[in-house]
């Protein structure tokens, strides 16, 4: 935080999102997408983009500092680019932490997963992917896709969330179990009535910094790929064969039981499971060649 005195009053400025209220994350990510292009156009263009940027970095500012417009009118043009300043991480950095525990929508709270997937189920971590891939493609890119990522990872509390928190089984997740019609319900209720952007990019960039930690920590999870050999499944399907696979071998059940495990539990068994088949292989290969 920093301190910001004007006048006689005291104000803190985040200086980070981990800083931020849900309320201020939810009004700042959407000035990201407002930021000007670069052009290449003339100095017309350039001034007229720097006049713009300098608009949306006090927008940003007042955001943060939280201070009065009666205050902020008093403010000379020198202290106003000093707020500027402090307000330039906004536009260059990305959601990193989770954002809120939850957010409200015409009258339901829908809580977000714990930090690193710790309570999130194979299944929702893999219908995220698919949903994600689907929103991020060059090629006709869905926009209903990230709806249906916010859906999927985003849920209502179970009714029973109190005596489950008490119960033996609990596995710290209280939103309500996933459900693919349930998600595809929602998805189309989020983009209908306008889900804010600000909830959509905050939950957007989390499961991006999440995610992609989580498959790096996996990534010996799976074989390398050959040079020119491309990708059996282009959209992210082969992460639900793959549970098919998995349910095929008994280890945790069916594959409904496979799907419901923790992420990390069905992972960690793949990259075990990868890293012992490599070992017999190179063990196969040596004695081959001492043949």
């Amino acid at each position: 935080m920093k301190t910001i005195q004007i006048d006689t009053k005291t104000f803190q400025m985040p200086q980070s999102w981990e800083e931020c209220t849900p309320e201020q994350i939810q009004a700042l990510l959407p000035l990201q997408l407002l930021q000007p292009s670069d052009r290449k156009d003339g100095a017309s263009a350039v001034m007229k983009d720097a006049a713009a940027e300098a608009v949306l970095k006090y927008s940003a500012a007042k955001v943060l500092l939280g201070a009065p417009s009666t205050l902020l009118e008093q403010l000379t043009t020198e202290q106003k680019w000093r707020l500027m300043r402090l307000a330039r991480w906004v536009f260059t950095t990305k959601i990193q932490a989770k954002p809120f525990e939850k957010f409200t929508f015409q009258g339901v709270d829908y809580w977000l997963p714990e930090s690193g997937f710790s309570n999130t189920s194979a299944i929702e971590i893999a219908m995220a992917n698919i949903n994600y891939l689907a929103y991020v493609r060059n090629d006709l890119p869905s926009i209903r896709a990230v709806f249906q990522l916010v859906a999927t990872l985003c849920r209502p509390a179970r009714k029973d969330a109190q005596a489950w928190r008490k119960s033996t089984d609990f596995n710290g997740d209280i939103r309500q179990a996933y459900n693919t019609i349930h998600a595809d319900e929602r998805a189309k209720l989020f983009q209908a009535q306008n889900l804010p952007v600000g909830v959509v990019m905050a939950v957007l960039q989390y499961f991006e910094y999440t995610n992609n930690r989580f498959l790096e920590n996996y990534k010996l999870a799976y074989d390398p790929a050959e040079v020119d050999e491309p990708p059996l499944y282009q959209n992210g399907e082969g992460l639900i064969t793959t549970f098919m696979d998995i349910a095929k071998l008994g280890v945790f059940g069916d594959f409904d039981q496979v799907c419901k495990q923790n992420g990390h539990t069905v992972w960690l068994f793949l990259r075990d499971n990868n890293l012992k088949i490599r070992r017999a292989n190179e063990r196969a290969e040596q004695a081959a060649e001492t043949d």
